[in-house]
C-alpha cells in the first residue's frame, strides 16, 4: 500500500498486521503499541485499541489520534504510544511503528546493545539500530537521523518504517534476531559472519516492504474466508 491509497486500505493493513502479531506470539498481555499515519492530509495517527488481543483487532477497533494524543475518531481508548508519534513528527518519513513486547527481543534488551550478525538474516539489521538506554532521553533523540530500529534498555524494541509492511518486518526480524543470538551466546558458539557477506546482506528498506507485505495480505485473504 502507498500512502496516495484510501484511508480503508491502510486501516485493513494495520488490522491485519496487528493479527498476525498476535497469532505468532509476539503479544504480552494487552502491552504494545501501533502507531500508523493516517492517508489524510491533516496530522492524524491510527493506534491499536487498549483492552482488545492484537489477534483480534479489526479494521473498526482502530483509533485515529491527533498528535497530541487526543482522540479524534473510535470508540475504544488507546494509550501508551505518544513516544512513537514523536519519532514520526522527527521523522516524517517513517510513517508506521511497532512496539510489540515479544519474548526474546525483551530478553536481549536487558543486557541492552545492538544485536549483532550472527547469521545472514541478522546482517539486515546491520547499520539501521540505535539504542536507548533511559526513558529520560527522548526516542526520536535516541533513534537518530538514520536507525529504523530502537533497542531500548530492559524494555524490547521499537521498529519503524515508511509503510507498515516495512515496519513490520523489521520488528519480525529483530525478534528473529535476539531469539538466534541469545541461542547462540547460550551454547557458547555465537561468532559473526564474514564481513564481506554481513554487506552483502544489507536490505533496503523497499525491499523490507515487500518481504511482509504478502504476509498482510495472507492474513486479509484469511479473514475474508472467515467472515464469507
Amino acid at each position: 500500500m502507498t500512502w496516495g491509497s484510501d484511508r480503508d486500505e491502510l486501516k485493513a493493513d494495520l488490522a491485519a498486521t496487528l493479527r498476525h502479531f498476535g497469532r505468532n506470539g509476539y503479544q504480552y498481555g494487552l502491552a504494545g503499541h501501533a502507531t500508523v499515519r493516517d492517508a489524510g492530509e491533516v496530522e492524524r495517527y491510527w493506534v491499536n485499541p487498549a483492552g482488545i488481543p492484537f489477534s483480534e483487532v479489526e479494521e473498526d477497533d482502530l483509533v485515529l489520534v491527533a498528535p497530541d494524543g487526543s482522540v479524534v475518531e473510535g470508540r475504544h481508548e488507546a494509550h501508551g504510544f505518544q513516544s512513537q508519534i514523536e519519532v514520526h513528527r522527527a521523522r516524517p518519513e517513517l510513517r508506521a511503528g511497532f512496539h510489540v513486547h515479544a519474548t526474546h527481543i525483551f530478553a536481549w534488551s536487558s543486557a541492552g546493545g545492538e544485536l549483532a550478525p550472527l547469521t545472514t538474516d541478522s546482517s539486515w539489521l546491520q547499520g539501521i539500530q540505535a539504542v536507548r538506554t533511559s526513558f529520560d532521553q527522548p526516542a526520536a533523540e535516541a533513534l537518530g537521523a538514520d536507525a529504523r530500529i530502537l533497542i531500548q534498555r530492559a524494555h524490547g524494541a521499537v521498529a519503524f518504517g515508511a509503510t507498515i509492511a516495512e515496519a513490520a518486518f523489521w520488528f519480525a526480524s529483530v525478534e528473529r534476531a535476539a531469539y538466534t543470538q541469545l541461542l547462540l551466546e547460550a551454547a557458547g558458539r555465537a561468532q559473526p559472519v564474514d564481513a564481506a557477506l554481513s554487506q552483502a546482506w544489507r536490505l533496503p528498506p523497499e525491499a523490507a516492504d515487500r518481504q511482509f507485505r504478502p504476509l498482510i495480505e495472507a492474513e486479509r485473504r484469511r479473514t475474508a474466508l472467515a467472515i464469507a
